[in-house]
């Protein structure tokens, strides 16, 4: 409020009420200095380090007994702890956990030399077995809470604790159990039952993006992650969630930039723009503040699950191409290839593209990456059949700015035009092999999608799907899409009859 009255005084210094601005002024200024004084009072009390060292060695103690409430056998020793919730654990109030994660956040980021400290060998004992055991806490929020101290303790966010992250994440049962229980949560909190949670979710794996990106750099960790990958179910899943992110950050990133170059361009056409009405002006530069603010969340979170894809796909490839996800990840790479290489691309140019964290080169170079870890047959196929954004010229666009760029070598380039060629004869093969089959019957076709069934399944409530696209909704949502009721993999029934029916229909139509 100072600096603006400051700034407009030669504006209001002629006018009636300029004496009243001065006394406001005077009045604020005082405020100001009194507030300040208040800061640096409250700055050398919270600060002061041996305070903060004696309640370090109280939350020691704390985490001491919670240990033992959580196992009372063994402490915490050994991972997972029992099935059964101990009673006297699950009484206690959340502020048990909440208070210890909220001081931690508080001295890594103001304090962070205090942490190193003998007491936090067994607060960090804690951490690990709490994280790893989110069934013992019933607020996913809580979980997120401890999730945000090990973010904060990452020498990416806080450098100074560098020593003790690696303390952390060299624990002996973080090293074991820690990968799956962060992977577990980044899907788990997909549905919290708070009115925000579609916004919360997306902080919350961000801070899972930036640990798990340095834990991929810890050969240990690295290995746990390819072996959770080989099991098959929760990765995948784990993956699914990962898909919806990128393809939904993606998407308002890339819609954002348009709606900037929209407005940045009638900005310069001075011409048109006094043409238009003061609120017409006063609304397309309020849409412009929301998309600019907007636009570098989206992009940061954006990069950090592309960057997640690029890692991971260098060494594991097999759930990725899972039937159940395989044409999807095709279709989200060659939609947003087509974006970055399409004719459209243009809309995505922006004055001053770091303020938004926009980098369109490290993303396409990311990107084409992802075809490169993932090429293989299987990996074609899905390509081929992506009808929707997959088209020669698309490839050929990429690889001329890829070239222009010299974002990939020739050896690279040389890469991606082979698989370019695979698919293109796949699309060929997939072309006369097509039947069409004119009108499919109601009974054949699948109900959410009204295309023709192949491998159908009857659900619990009657309803006949096909198995595929029921198998993608269930990674999801365990729920029947019908009538939101408890649904998993088991209770599928294979429509046996039905499928030997469309398949002498198909052959039938085939002889005519």
């Amino acid at each position: 409020m100072v600096d603006e009255l400051e700034n407009t005084e030669p504006i209001w210094s002629k006018l009636p009420n300029a004496a009243r601005n001065k006394e406001l002024l005077k009045k604020w200024k005082s405020q100001v200095q009194r507030l300040n004084k208040s800061k640096l009072c409250a700055n050398a009390a919270v600060l002061d380090e041996s305070l903060l060292r004696r309640c370090l060695q109280f939350y020691e103690v704390h985490s001491d007994y919670m240990l033992k409430v959580a196992d009372p056998k063994s402490s915490g020793v050994t991972l997972p702890l029992p099935t059964d919730v101990p009673m006297q654990f699950a009484a206690l109030p959340d502020f048990y956990i909440e208070d210890l994660a909220e001081f931690l956040q508080f001295i890594l980021q103001y304090v962070p030399h205090v942490a190193d400290d003998p007491s936090m060998d067994r607060i960090l004992h804690l951490l690990v077995v709490l994280v790893c055991s989110s069934n013992y806490i019933g607020n996913p929020y809580l979980i997120a809470k401890l999730v945000e101290v090990i973010f904060v303790m990452n020498p990416a966010v806080q450098p100074r604790s560098q020593s003790l992250n690696e303390k952390f994440l060299m624990h002996p049962l973080a090293l074991q159990h820690l990968v799956p229980a962060l992977m577990n949560f980044y899907t788990d909190i997909e549905s919290t039952g708070a009115s925000s949670e579609f916004y919360d979710k997306f902080a919350i794996r961000y801070h899972l993006s930036i640990i798990l990106k340095v834990m991929w750099t810890i050969p240990a960790h690295q290995n746990r992650m390819i072996e959770e990958a080989k099991k098959g179910k929760s990765f995948v899943k784990f993956v699914n969630m990962l898909m919806n992110d990128t393809t939904f950050l993606l998407d308002e990133s890339l819609d954002c930039l348009k709606r900037i170059h929209e407005i940045q361009e009638a900005l310069e056409n001075t011409e048109e723009w006094e043409k238009q009405s003061r609120e017409q002006q006063q609304s397309r530069q309020r849409q412009l503040a929301m998309d600019e603010k907007q636009c570098r969340s989206y992009l940061t979170l954006a990069t950090e699950t592309v960057d997640m894809f690029h890692y991971l796909t260098q060494k594991i490839i097999g759930p990725f191409l899972d039937s159940h996800l395989g044409d999807r990840l095709a279709a989200m790479l060659n939609f947003n290839l087509q974006q970055l290489c399409g004719s459209k691309c243009k809309n995505l140019k922006v004055k001053n593209p770091e303020k938004y964290g926009w980098e369109p080169k490290k993303l396409l170079d990311s990107l084409t990456d992802i075809y490169l870890h993932l090429d293989c047959d299987d990996f074609a196929k899905t390509i081929a059949n992506d009808e929707r954004s997959y088209k020669k010229e698309l490839f050929d666009d990429a690889i001329g700015r890829m070239r222009r760029a010299r974002i990939k070598t020739e050896q690279e380039i040389d890469k991606f035009r082979k698989l370019q060629d695979k698919v293109e004869e796949l699309v060929r093969d997939k072309n006369l092999a097509e039947t069409d089959y004119g009108e499919i019957p109601e009974e054949f076709k699948d109900p959410l999608m009204d295309t023709l069934l192949d491998d159908p399944v009857i659900l619990p409530s009657g309803t006949v799907m096909e198995k595929s696209i029921i198998m993608r909704h269930l990674l999801n949502s365990q729920t029947d899409p019908f009538n939101r009721q408890p649904l998993t993999e088991d209770e599928l029934k294979p429509a046996t009859d039905l499928k030997k029916k469309i398949q002498q229909w198909k052959i039938e139509k085939r002889k005519r």
